[in-house]
């Protein structure tokens, strides 16, 4: 070997070097950065026409395990939608009451129940009336207020599904941008491995809200899917496209005629969540906003509704209060209306106390015992038309359809077959969004062995580098040594 072939070598050894200890020293910097990938310096033969000259560095490549990445953000989608639908139904849960937890629909209804019975053994006394217009007050109130919480929910999803569109277009703009800077950035530098971490937390983030796909393509570049295959980005974005609706009612259902309620579209494809078509979005939070805002919540407010409509008919039945005029409302109403059992849309947020009764409206406590329709103060004594209440709230009558009951139930029976379906899917997504939060952990622990930094190996790397720079430098002085021998010859 010549000198010059020897030093040729050497100095290509020393710049090999340098460069390695560059990017362990960076690996050992950023070992806490979650979002940062180690780097691994690729080397090969240096090979001209004259022959070998040392080493050269062909590319400085970011750690990557594409399988478990994939399965990772997979399961990234399923704790998306699991997780927004098991806080739905906490939150449903915790406002309607369980049996026994002293508060909620459940115990209203109980109270009023209570104060019904303990009214029918004292009638005369005005102040168990009272206590018992009060309770009943107390229920139409829960029922309000549980339509309420219900409705926000909705509206609620409906917003999140606009901010969670925008999250994913901004995304996909910006990887675009990261696809055409990868193509112009030097492979040696640290400059594409940094662009790749970034668009590697990019489709972290997109993969949470919507299932994707990415297709590797060439010069670094990526296309994404979703996962039924329609392109969110090839060469170009084709945005996600959703109309948040500024107001949602009771009645309003996606889909129907008439319905303002928006569906998410990828220029004419259907992407939206729930749908029978192959497009439709199966997980990701995308999947659990459209989850809340078009099933939980307004299979929720269907029960409610059939509670209330149940409600509010039983106690105007024409045989329970004869001083009412036939037909007429009785002790609770809708909106002032009777009932009818064909409209219970809304009617949760519309039951009222009949105001012949409430004194908030002008109306006489003693109607309570005496009849809606009575004009003067009756017998103190007369309990008849409390047992009829009474009767009323406790007989088993059939559940309505849109209950989501079967068979017959009393008052408190329904509500709290209402309140056990609505506990029964919060330990049910619980269950599931624990299971998937637990596959999420060992996908990203695989991701992290897979692409993390290794202090400890990095270290260990530096000493052997530390070591080839020496014997490189070595060979370098040893040249220098031998020509400057030969030119004092």
């Amino acid at each position: 070997m010549s000198l010059t072939s020897a030093l040729s070598n050497a100095n290509s050894g020393l710049i090999q070097s340098g460069i390695r200890a560059d990017v362990a020293a960076s690996n050992i910097a950023n070992a806490s950065n979650p979002n940062y990938a180690k780097r691994e310096v690729v080397s090969e033969a240096n090979v001209t026409a004259n022959g070998g000259t040392g080493v050269r560095v062909s590319a400085i490549e970011r750690a990557q395990d594409l399988a478990v990445s994939r399965l990772k953000r997979d399961a990234n989608a399923a704790v998306g939608r699991t997780d927004v639908i098991a806080n739905a139904y906490s939150t449903l849960t915790n406002e309607i009451g369980e049996p026994g937890s002293g508060y909620g629909l459940f115990a209203s209804l109980e109270a009023f129940e209570a104060d019904l019975k303990t009214l029918e053994a004292t009638p005369e006394s005005s102040a168990l009336q009272n206590a018992a217009i009060a309770s009943a007050n107390e229920t139409v109130q829960q029922f309000q207020a549980l339509s309420h919480v219900a409705l926000s929910m909705r509206e609620t999803a409906d917003k999140n599904i606009e901010t969670n569109v925008d999250i994913v277009n901004s995304a996909l703009h910006r990887i675009h941008d990261i696809n055409n800077e990868i193509n112009s950035v030097n492979a040696l530098s640290s400059g594409a491995a940094a662009l790749e971490d970034e668009r590697q937390s990019l489709i972290d983030t997109i993969s949470s809200i919507v299932p994707i796909k990415d297709i590797q393509r060439d010069n670094g570049r990526i296309d994404i899917t979703t996962e039924s295959g329609v392109y969110l980005l090839a060469g170009s974005v084709n945005e996600i496209s959703f109309t948040r609706s500024p107001v949602i009612t009771s009645e309003m259902r996606y889909g129907e005629a008439g319905s303002v309620l928006s569906g998410l579209f990828v220029g004419e494809q259907n992407i939206t969540p729930g749908g029978d078509n192959r497009n439709a979005l199966q997980t990701g939070i995308l999947a659990g906003e459209f989850a809340v805002r078009d099933s939980v919540a307004t299979d929720f407010i269907d029960s409610l509704d059939s509670l209330a409509v149940d409600l509010v008919s039983r106690f105007s039945d024409d045989s329970l209060d004869p001083t009412k005029a036939p037909g007429a409302q009785g002790l609770f109403t809708d909106a002032a209306l009777l009932a009818d059992p064909t409209q219970t849309s809304g009617a949760a947020s519309r039951i009222k106390l009949n105001n012949a009764v409430n004194p908030n409206t002008g109306g006489e406590a003693y109607r309570l015992r005496d009849g809606i329709g009575a004009t003067a103060v009756g017998n103190s004594g007369d309990s008849t038309l409390i047992t009829n209440m009474i009767a009323a709230m406790t007989d088993a009558q059939p559940a309505s359809a849109s209950s989501g009951l079967s068979g017959q139930f009393s008052v408190i029976g329904a509500a709290a077959g209402i309140t056990s379906l609505v506990g029964e899917q919060s330990l049910r997504y619980d269950s599931i969004n624990a299971s998937t939060k637990a596959r999420l952990d060992i996908l990203s622990d695989a991701e992290i062995e897979a692409t993390g930094v290794d202090v400890d190996q990095e270290l260990q790397s530096l000493l052997v580098i530390e070591q080839s720079y020496s014997a490189n430098a070595r060979v370098i002085q040893t040249i220098g040594d031998m020509i400057n021998t030969l030119l004092s010859l």
